[in-house]
């Protein structure tokens, strides 16, 4: 056959020169120089002032938050490896400039700072007016379910917690019983001491568990109040998060992630309810948009998850204009709906100016989830209580927000 084909010369273990920068080494379009520009220019006080001034100095809390960001923006939410990443990862080196923090400083920053989150959360918001983003004509509140860092195998009914609250008072009852039968045993023998010899380890799992039963119990038996039955679960990994139906079709343990979206796809406002319905967040939703942003919605669109007759009279005496879908989008209501206002509400969704406007709720209110889990793969929380759970949603939704204003700059 005819001569070798060339190819270009290959050396694997031959010597590379790098960038005297790591900078150098990357695309100038990469996202990641935006995060580092965004993080320098906020107001990081608030992180500052939990640090001490004594003792081993801390990790600039400026850099792991450039980390927890950009982490976000990639769809790593694992404080293992973005350890990893800083390793091997030109983008999360350059960000750690030249410091290598562990998983555990990484993991303690996110829940130390979970109340901060909302700092940096508001201050994307500021950020996002100054580039001319973040427009209040028309609002969108929407709700979404995402996982719970539980599952249902860690999860108890209320006659089963009953029954294991009962087993184990009787096993530490037994245990006592011993106790002073042996100590009765040993005074008889060598005289009395101070009995200062401590609980057994036995005794005290026992007691630790029975304590964490009743605590748990009580809070599903306060939750569920007269709907409470013997086959109400909860969870022990997570307490507060509750069963709910996933966009799946499938019942888990979730929390009900809500957010209000701007006309050009700016997060204003992120909360979290360990309801599965969405209908009383509707209010509590404008007026975290007033506080964050200061100005109130020309107008207000939602679904008819967060319709009630309660929420448009209080809608009409605020003087805050707003349309809430009456029935399945698309469908017709088979009765005539019962209120006045909800009547209201059903008449003005009729005309054509009102469905215009209304038309917009899809693409409006449900892209920031879609964006989220789907390009930011956030589909489960990783932290457990609803305070860290609040933290971990103001930074994802920072987050978004800070991709959203850094593709409009692209643009």
């Amino acid at each position: 056959m005819g001569s070798e084909v060339p190819f270009k010369g290959y050396e694997q273990h031959q010597g590379q020169l790098f960038p005297v920068h790591l900078s150098d080494a990357l695309d100038r379009s990469d996202p990641v120089f935006f995060i580092s520009d965004l993080v320098e220019g906020l107001d990081l006080e608030v992180f500052e002032r939990r640090y001490a001034a004594m003792g081993e100095h801390a990790y600039p809390p400026r850099m792991l938050l450039k980390l927890w960001l950009f982490g976000a923006i990639a769809g790593v939410y694992s404080g293992r490896e973005i350890a990893q990443r800083v390793r091997w990862d030109l983008r999360f080196r350059y960000l750690a400039g030249g410091l290598s923090p562990d998983f555990r400083t990484i993991n303690r920053f996110r829940v130390r700072h979970r109340e901060d989150f909302a700092q940096v959360f508001r201050q994307t918001l500021r950020t996002a007016r100054a580039s001319g983003l973040g427009k209040l004509g028309r609002l969108a509140i929407d709700g979404s379910k995402i996982r719970a860092n539980t599952s249902r195998h860690k999860a108890m009914s209320h006659a089963r917690m009953k029954q294991a609250e009962e087993q184990l008072e009787d096993e530490i009852a037994q245990i006592l019983a011993q106790m002073d039968a042996c100590n009765e045993a040993e005074d008889d023998a060598h005289g009395d001491d101070d009995g200062s010899g401590g609980l057994p380890a036995e005794l005290q799992d026992r007691e630790q568990r029975v304590a964490r039963l009743r605590a748990v119990r009580k809070q599903l038996e306060a939750e569920r109040g007269s709907e409470l039955e013997p086959s109400s679960q909860k969870s022990f990994a997570d307490p507060d998060a509750n069963m709910m139906m996933t966009g799946e079709g499938s019942l888990q343990y979730c929390y009900n992630a809500q957010a209000a979206t701007s006309e050009d796809g700016i997060i204003v406002a992120a909360e979290i309810t360990t309801s599965p319905r969405d209908v009383g967040q509707l209010m509590p939703m404008l007026e975290a948009v007033t506080v964050n942003t200061g100005r109130r919605p020309e107008i207000a669109i939602a679904d008819n998850g967060y319709l009630s007759e309660s929420n448009l009279e209080q809608l009409h005496r605020r003087r805050q204009r707003g349309l809430v879908a009456v029935g399945r989008e698309g469908k017709r209501p088979e009765k005539w709906p019962t209120g006045r206002f909800t009547q209201r509400m059903h008449r003005i969704l009729r005309l054509p100016w009102a469905r215009r406007i209304y038309d917009h709720r899809k693409t409006q209110g449900e892209r920031p989830f879609a964006e989220i889990k789907q390009t930011m793969r956030f589909r489960r929380f990783s932290l457990r209580g609803r305070a860290n759970i609040q933290g971990e949603w103001n930074l994802v939704c920072a987050a978004a927000n800070a991709l959203t204003i850094y593709r409009a700059a692209v643009a």
